[in-house]
């Protein structure tokens, strides 16, 4: 079986290799926040400088575990879909759903583990000079530092594995209801509900955003209202995310608009497909919400801090400010890594539909062009989606912090904001061209055998 496995895994390299990259990244993350963590404990700092870093450290690897999760389920939901007739073709045959369900699982665990093991390596080997730095900017205090943790190394490797396996059961829930025949028929034709667990997930994220909001506000100080406000922010992007396929058309036609304007042809062409194709669309926009919005809240609640802690002469404050925005470099480029990988998936998968047209009489630089306004729409609706969450959250933590800090919008980094918008754009461009380019090279009769 394990023999099975790893073969079905390296035929498969190119549509894993984004899990693989993502379970990497996370795993190292988290090995290297579990090994700090444990230094601090061993340091003894007292329990204020502990609360302050281990409230840090949890922030921000909770924002990167809930990104690495929401990315590889993501992933794993587009390889999926790939593989809809091949899971209709094995059940015709005589495969049982369980045989299925194994395979698939497992697969996802082997790659997650190898993800893993590199990850945790490289969390490990970067422990030593991240705690250099954050001990030499006071965002912890001195103390013991430990060569190597065993706590962060199994941290970073199980979480991955624990990510990777739930997300792959998830993604194949859809596949594996529907009948074999049916299975076979809709490998191109998309359903346009709402799956039934992807909603009830949806509301329960919605009742955890109440609940973490209502907590925080029976707290006072500024610190606990920024966290309030976070809590509520991770909360509703990670529900946004979830209702992307229900609410993803009518924010594609207005992502659509610039293209309708600005192209007589392709343009019309790229808005017909994206309202063709809800469910891709969602799945290709989804790494753009979570990017942009989860950078958008750690850059604005950095700033926050950072202002609050100038006000109010609260030197840890303002190191945890610091820290915060460091820290944060992996979960950039994670989610650099999520976006990519989805949109160069999702292209790779249309080889038939680009060389059908390309039979049709459309040239290479026509579908190019439709492709590009395709990027358009999916960056747009990524991004009006995560503003939509990072607005509530600027609401709400405007009225929470008001009485500590009175001009939340003076303080708020703009120009980095607009920087992670415009890395969003670049990626969404990046990740539609490039493979689109690739597959536009194999010959249209090729393509279609």
């Amino acid at each position: 079986m394990l023999s099975l496995i790893l073969a079905s895994v390296r035929t498969r390299l190119g549509q894993y290799v984004g899990v693989l990259l993502v379970s990497a990244m996370s795993s190292g993350l988290l090995t290297l926040l579990a090994a700090v963590l444990d230094s601090v404990h061993r340091a003894d700092p007292g329990h204020r400088a502990e609360r302050s870093a281990q409230s840090l450290l949890g922030l921000v690897g909770g924002t990167s575990g809930f990104a690495a999760l929401l990315l590889v389920a993501n992933t794993l939901s587009l390889v999926a879909q790939q593989r809809r007739t091949e899971i209709g073709a094995l059940r015709v045959i005589g495969a049982t759903t369980v045989q299925i369900r194994i395979q698939i699982v497992s697969e996802a665990a082997v790659v997650a583990a190898l993800g893993g093991v590199a990850g945790a390596a490289g969390g490990a080997v970067a422990l030593g000079p991240v705690l250099d730095w954050l001990i030499d900017h006071h965002v912890l205090p001195t103390g013991p530092q430990p060569d190597f943790s065993p706590l962060g190394f199994a941290v970073g490797l199980l979480s991955t594995i624990m990510i990777a396996i739930p997300a792959a059961l998830a993604a194949l829930r859809g596949p594996l209801r529907t009948s074999a025949v049916v299975a076979l028929r809709e490998a191109t034709v998309e359903r346009r509900t709402l799956p039934v667990g992807r909603a009830i997930a949806a509301a329960v994220t919605l009742l955890l955003a109440w609940a973490a909001w209502d907590r925080y506000a029976r707290k006072s100080g500024a610190h606990e209202a920024l966290n309030g406000a976070m809590a509520l922010c991770m909360m509703l992007i990670i529900a946004a995310w979830l209702l992307l396929p229900l609410v993803v058309r009518p924010v594609a036609a207005l992502s659509a608009l610039p293209g309708r304007l600005l192209s007589r042809c392709t343009g019309h062409l790229a808005a017909a497909n994206t309202a063709a194709a809800g469910r891709r669309v969602a799945a290709m926009a989804g790494p753009v919400l979570l990017a942009a919005g989860l950078n958008a809240m750690l850059l604005c609640g950095s700033a926050v801090s950072q202002a609050t802690a100038t006000a109010h002469n609260t030197l840890q404050q303002e190191n945890n400010a610091v820290g915060m925005r460091i820290l944060m470099t992996p979960l950039i480029v994670c989610a650099a890594l999520g976006i990519l990988n989805t949109l160069l998936l999702a292209t790779r998968q249309r080889r038939g539909e680009f060389a059908s047209l390309r039979l049709a009489g459309s040239t290479r630089a026509q579908l190019l062009r439709m492709l590009g306004w395709e990027s358009v729409v999916v960056v747009l609706s990524g991004l009006l989606t995560a503003g939509l969450a990072i607005g509530v959250f600027l609401a709400a933590l405007s009225t929470r912090i008001a009485p500590y800090l009175t001009e939340v919008p003076a303080v708020l980094p703009w120009a980095d904001l607009a920087q992670v918008a415009a890395g969003c754009a670049g990626l969404g461009l990046l990740g539609v061209l490039v493979p689109g380019v690739l597959v536009l090279r194999v010959n249209a009769i090729h393509a279609v055998e």
